[in-house]
């Protein structure tokens, strides 16, 4: 297995590992029809196996998107994916390391990442040295029907007919609250590692 710089001629591979991958984690709905670029400057690795993207992972570095960071320098994790059939063979683990070594190189030290509660990813960001940061944990709610329609203020809409699909973002205390008007509901969490 070869891990190397994602190239251009890699994007249909690349759309390919990254949808098959999240098909059986809660990220099942998050299809991409093309490889996302980013504002700053990025590293973006795919793992090779047999001519074909296996795995891959997308960092983004000092960007603004970076939630604990504060006024050090950091990164952002936005892609890691591994095929089904490639899991537990140190794919993810291996393209972590070739990142890591990259970042600091470059004098980050620092790492975040936006996952939901799929327990392997979990677990995984947790052995590599991420901790979670509970304090920016939140829902993401999916509602759509007759509940949706009890959620819009059809006097600023006007008339409609129905909600298809309506997604939203809550804190994690009103789970409870908000339980009934949802079909779905994702705990969204950020890991952070300071890897000093």
């Amino acid at each position: 297995m070869e891990i190397r710089d994602y190239t251009e001629e890699d994007e249909q591979e690349w759309i390919r590992c990254r949808v098959v991958s999240f098909l059986d984690c809660s990220y099942f709905n998050d299809v991409k029809r093309e490889k996302e670029t980013y504002e700053k400057e990025a590293i973006c690795l795919v793992a090779i196996d047999q001519d074909k993207v296996v795995g891959l992972i997308d960092v983004e570095l000092d960007s603004a998107d970076l939630a604990c960071a504060g006024d050090k320098r950091g990164a952002i994790i936005w892609n890691l994916a591994v095929l089904p059939e490639y899991r537990r063979e140190g794919v993810a683990r291996k393209l972590w390391e070739e990142v890591k070594k990259r970042l600091f190189a470059k004098g980050i030290h620092y790492c975040e990442l936006w996952t939901q509660e799929d327990e392997p990813a979990n677990r995984f960001y947790q052995s590599v040295g991420f901790h979670l940061e509970e304090s920016q944990c939140w829902l993401r709610c999916y509602s759509h029907g007759q509940k949706a329609m009890g959620l819009v203020d059809q006097e600023k809409t006007g008339k409609i007919y129905d909600v298809e699909d309506l997604v939203f973002e809550t804190t994690i205390a009103r789970k409870e609250e908000v339980k009934d008007f949802c079909y779905r509901m994702d705990e969204v969490r950020l890991y952070a590692g300071d890897f000093s």
